[in-house]
């Protein structure tokens, strides 16, 4: 029986699969849905088989599901945190290595924290793009040119936030970390009329101590990376019973 030895939410029970195991690893039972609330002690999944089985399937549960249960719990924990209005986002699953992409996002997903940030398609063109491409207008025009849905730029000025969101930008990312630079971004888009025009993120370390702040400051959308990415895994417990 696996179990949890500590408060969390439960994820990444999809991604379960005994024919995965390089070894015969017995039969696994999810007893729990993901996005649950567990408590200590909770049973999660059974596993059951013989004794070669259980011995190996102990080594197959457990990572998986600690792992994406412990960025479920804090992604929930960030998310509840942010004030109304603040949509949170974590777009940094992208810079994970690939093995772990799946189980990130099953984590996400259960704690309700969307891994973009805009719903359905659109181009997304960051700051190193948009140097490639010579100018923030230049990238907004190619991003829109691929006719995938709007765009949405990364800027590091009041500046460039203004000329992203003249040029069509949807949503317009000030990634520099500096909330000053939110907060003047977000008021030469007013001053230009075109603060509604946009959905208005930020992003680069963001904490879930500076949520409030950074709505004030004006976001729409934060994306934050590890915060959430560096959570622990939810501890579990793989015990033999009668």
């Amino acid at each position: 029986m696996v179990s949890a030895t500590e408060p969390g939410v439960l994820a990444g029970t999809a991604l379960l699969a005994p024919s995965g195991a390089t070894l015969p690893a017995g039969c696994w039972t999810v007893l729990v849905s993901d996005g649950t609330a567990v408590v200590p002690g909770q049973p999660l999944v059974e596993v059951s088989g013989s004794a070669a089985q259980l011995a190996a399937a102990e080594d197959y549960v457990m990572g998986p599901l600690g792992y994406a249960s412990g960025i479920a719990t804090r992604a929930r924990l960030v998310a509840g945190a942010a004030p109304p209005g603040l949509r949170v986002v974590c777009g940094a699953w992208k810079k994970l290595p690939a093995a772990l992409k799946p189980l990130l996002r099953a984590g996400l997903a259960a704690a309700g924290v969307a891994p973009r940030l805009l719903d359905g398609d659109f181009v997304y063109v960051d700051k190193n793009v948009v140097r490639l491409l010579g100018s923030v207008h230049a990238a907004v025009a190619a991003a829109r040119t691929a006719a995938h849905g709007p765009a949405a730029v990364q800027v590091g000025s009041a500046e460039q936030a203004v000329t992203a969101a003249r040029a069509g930008a949807r949503a317009v990312v000030v990634d520099t970390g500096s909330l000053a630079d939110l907060a003047t971004a977000d008021r030469a888009l007013g001053d230009a009329g075109l603060r509604a025009a946009v959905v208005l993120a930020f992003a680069g370390g963001v904490t879930i101590d500076t949520l409030a702040q950074a709505r004030t400051a004006g976001a729409d959308v934060v994306d934050i990376g590890r915060e959430i990415l560096n959570a622990p895994l939810l501890d579990l417990r793989f015990e033999v019973v009668e």
